[in-house]
């Protein structure tokens, strides 16, 4: 089964409607509304174990030709990804990175994601580092050509404590192509404001880096049940500006700046900051 929609479809039905309407019970490559075709196969590379038991590993995606998936953070016209571990064994917690994703137009829209293939890096951290891992995921994910599908897949994999892994290589080139700190990315300041109260925000930025940066792409990102929309952005030289909307599901939430994580593409760029200063005075 398959939920299949135009690309004209609103991104708030998709990610709200869609997703909320998941069954309890996933099988591979289902979705919500029948059409006979999967696009989308998911697997596990297996890389090396630390000293301390943390287990290296990439989950890797494939899409048909001519299919692309999202980012962690889709954009307005994407549907955000949905992953879900309750079914695994001693799993303490489990960190994703992404790496740098794809810049599309959809009906005006930019969108963020990746085609045909993206393996994202995983750093699993067991309870019991001594014991074996039982990997168990279940995992929504929208995949989009002309038409959008919500993919649900299930990944079900069992780690040995002995076990070397042969996906050493592929988790390394994967998490190389991850965003960086912006200081490692030529950012000398990230300064920002929030003003206004109740459930809608206005956010301001202003990202200076060392180098002028062609055709930036900012995406803005907050804490639980928030989100950035209306972002405009004015690049001058090394100095970028960013007005956005912040909308919150609990109107009374304190944001702090800390709380805020901005990634700007651009060129040979790719700068994940986390935070942002007041202004001075």
């Amino acid at each position: 089964m398959k939920a299949i929609l135009d690309w004209t479809t609103a991104f708030g039905i998709l990610a709200t409607a869609l997703v909320a309407a998941l069954p309890a019970r996933t099988v591979q490559a289902q979705a919500l509304v029948s059409s006979g075709e999967s696009f989308l196969r998911a697997d596990l590379a297996v890389g090396p174990r630390s000293a301390s038991g943390v287990r290296e590993a990439g989950l890797v995606l494939n899409m048909s030709k001519g299919w692309k998936t999202y980012w962690r953070n889709p954009g307005e016209a994407g549907i955000p990804p949905s992953f879900d571990w309750a079914g695994s064994t001693n799993i303490a917690d489990i960190e994703i990175d992404w790496p740098r994703p794809l810049s599309f137009e959809s009906f005006g829209m930019r969108t963020l994601g990746y085609a045909r293939e993206v393996v994202l890096p995983l750093r699993i951290h067991p309870v019991d580092p001594l014991a074996p891992i039982g990997l168990d995921l279940k995992l929504a994910l929208g995949v989009c050509s002309d038409i959008c599908v919500l993919e649900e897949t299930r990944v079900v994999r069992d780690i040995p404590v002995a076990e070397v892994g042969d996906g050493a290589a592929l988790i390394a080139a994967a998490r190389a192509a991850v965003p960086g700190p912006g200081e490692g990315q030529g950012l000398v300041s990230a300064v920002c404001r929030l003003t206004g109260a109740g459930a809608d925000r206005a956010f301001e930025a202003r990202l200076t880096f060392v180098q002028a940066l062609p055709d930036p792409v900012v995406v803005l990102e907050g804490p639980a049940d928030s989100w950035f929309h209306g972002t405009e952005i004015a690049a001058q030289g090394a100095e970028i500006e960013v007005h956005a909307k912040l909308s919150l599901g609990d109107p009374s939430a304190w944001v702090g700046r800390g709380n805020l994580r901005i990634s700007v593409f651009a060129g040979d760029v790719a700068a994940d900051i986390r935070g942002c200063t007041a202004p001075a005075g």
